[in-house]
């Protein structure tokens, strides 16, 4: 082989470790030898895969990012065959490397990943939490396995599929005087001030749904996390509009709070998987077919309260 096996791990732990002599001291050898590797690769490939530096070690181009994805999938698929002795159905080896957008995934993404954790002592998931655009970015570059993202403006090259249309509700304080109805229309937030959960797409789509009713939305404090979101309209900031209602109905502050559908029913947002089509790593086809067990199970029900 041109490019030995090794020289791939040894290339691989220097991306991942951020420079050339934490790697040699993981691999337990001399830094040339890792410095070595990179350089037969970056030579077979006719391409230059990582920058170095004097001080802050190295960092991987773009090109590098890539096929460090790739020189990983190889790697793993390695391992699990020499592991499995041929039997390619047993336990799953590696690390998943998962973004997923803020304002939706953490309401169930545990339930999904946990039993394939449990039952393969061997996987490591990694997540990472990121704006929509970030997430299909990663993915495209090799950073991410796969992604959970909304299905706004997909980018060519994913491939991804519907799991979830979550309608959007107000969410007001406990001791607001709307808290006491069974669901609010849009007209009765006219005067009131809105807490913003300020992100990419959720900003434009939550705006869209006030000015389509005809509305101005007064932007009393916007914040770019759920939970500041919630925390902000518990203490009386004003309303928020939300999408994903988890099972608690008390802020991080311990305030009290109150989830109204909305009247008529308004645009949801649509969550979806997406990975990079072809031949995905086992890692991945094994949290796709969980995916979609969990929400064709009806299990998503159970961790996304239904208003």
């Amino acid at each position: 082989m041109r490019v030995t096996l090794k020289a791939m791990a040894y290339f691989l732990t220097a991306v991942d470790r951020g420079s050339i002599t934490h790697a040699a001291d993981e691999l337990n050898v001399v830094p040339s030898a890792v410095s070595a590797a990179i350089d037969m690769i970056e030579e077979e490939f006719n391409l230059q895969l990582v920058l170095r530096y004097r001080a802050r070690g190295i960092e991987p181009t773009a090109t590098g990012r890539i096929l460090a994805g790739k020189i990983r999938h190889l790697l793993e698929e390695y391992n699990n065959l020499l592991a499995e002795g041929g039997e390619l159905a047993a336990a799953l080896t590696g690390t998943l490397r998962i973004g997923y957008y803020a304002p939706v995934a953490p309401a169930f993404m545990p339930q999904v990943v946990a039993p394939l954790m449990q039952d393969n002592p061997g996987l490591a998931v990694e997540f990472a939490e990121c704006d929509n655009d970030a997430a299909q970015a990663g993915l495209l570059s090799g950073m991410f396995d796969v992604i959970l993202f909304v299905a706004e403006n997909v980018r060519p090259g994913i491939a991804h599929e519907l799991l979830l249309e979550v309608p959007a509700y107000v969410l007001i304080a406990a001791g607001h005087r709307l808290a006491r109805r069974k669901s609010v229309r849009l007209d009765d937030l006219a005067e009131l001030p809105l807490v913003l959960l300020d992100l990419p797409v959720t900003r434009d789509y939550y705006r869209a749904i006030l000015e389509d009713a005809g509305l101005e939305p007064r932007i009393a404090a916007s914040a770019t996390t759920t939970e500041m979101v919630r925390s902000l309209v518990g203490a009386g900031a004003g309303y928020a509009l939300l999408n994903m209602r988890p099972q608690t109905d008390v802020s991080y502050a311990g305030d009290r709070l109150a989830a109204l559908p909305i009247i008529p029913a308004v645009k949801p947002l649509r969550l979806v998987l997406g990975h990079v089509p072809g031949n995905p790593r086992r890692l991945v086809r094994a949290f796709v077919d969980e995916c979609r067990g969990h929400f064709t199970s009806g299990a998503a029900g159970r961790t996304v309260v239904e208003l």
